[in-house]
């Protein structure tokens, strides 16, 4: 059943959870996700980032997630996560998202930042349009980046009367926060800022999200959802799974291989056996989240 991932994360700051936001790359990373809140009963979110634009055309992956979707008995979201334009938002709106993100704290390159005016206007003008439509915008205050302390992330870190007054000014649905997350996989014991997401959360009744999850110590997670987290995002510990999954694979076809040529036989090249253990490692990697997130048995 497709919904706004407004809906979902609604519903789990309210219920005490949050609901995990997956990436998808292909079809075996979308239907481990969608095997996964199957098998656990879990709502959730399913993201395509503008990156993927790279790699694939978004038009046929978001076709495979709406086939898998007819025939999920789950709640999901298919959102865009860290559209970096007004002209990349439209693009995914007409491919029918249910929600979005404008990551207006950034150039388009991803690098460098916007200012506070320009994110702003950027963040409006996407929500003008996408509301009409019914569709849910995710917008971001503050910059992701690994820290030691709160005090050394101050540049950082979103600042609770900023992330007041964007909310007001924009008419957000939800609001990523940066509290100490990076994406990619972190370095040493990360510090997450909780006292700083508390005085937000206290000014901010929205939805919050955290960019960067993997890697968060499981009770860091808790913490955070307990404070007003309602939406996690994951992409690399979907990767990881996926590594680790695929070498042991492919050592296995080596022997395999090894086996047929002595025998004096013909190889028989089958991607299947490389790709069906990385889908089940994928879906074991979501499992795991989303019983640390709270949200099994929430759909």
């Amino acid at each position: 059943m497709l919904v706004t991932s407004k809906e979902l994360a609604t519903r789990a700051r309210a219920g005490g959870y949050a609901v995990g936001a997956f990436n998808a790359v292909n079809m075996e990373t979308a239907q481990s996700i969608f095997r996964a809140a199957e098998e656990t009963r879990s709502p959730f979110i399913l993201q395509i980032t503008q990156t993927t634009l790279n790699y694939t055309e978004p038009e046929e992956l978001v076709a495979l997630v709406q086939a898998l979707g007819k025939k999920a008995n789950v709640p999901f979201a298919l959102h865009l996560d860290h559209g970096r334009s007004f002209e990349v938002c439209m693009r995914f709106l007409r491919l029918g998202v249910t929600s979005l993100m404008i990551d207006g704290s950034l150039q388009p390159d991803g690098k460098t930042p916007r200012t506070w005016e320009e994110n702003l206007a950027v963040t409006r003008k996407v929500i003008e349009v996408a509301h009409a439509m019914g569709v849910t915008v995710e917008g971001e205050i503050g910059r992701l980046g690994q820290i030691t302390t709160e005090a050394e992330g101050e540049d950082l870190l979103t600042k609770p009367a900023e992330a007041e007054q964007f909310v007001n000014e924009t008419g957000v649905d939800l609001l990523a926060v940066a509290i100490g997350t990076t994406h990619g996989l972190f370095k040493g014991t990360p510090f997450i800022a909780h006292d700083r997401l508390a005085e937000i959360a206290s000014r901010v009744p929205l939805p919050l999200v955290m960019h960067g999850g993997t890697g968060v110590p499981d009770e860091a997670v808790r913490k955070a959802v307990a404070l007003g987290i309602a939406k996690v995002n994951i992409d690399t510990q979907i990767r990881v799974a996926f590594y680790d999954a695929i070498l042991p694979a492919v050592h296995q076809v080596e022997e395999e291989f090894a086996t047929v040529d002595r025998q004096g036989g013909v190889r028989k090249y089958d991607i299947r056996k490389l790709l069906a253990p990385t889908r089940e490692a994928m879906q074991g990697a979501v499992m795991d989240r989303m019983q640390v997130f709270g949200s099994v048995g929430r759909a």
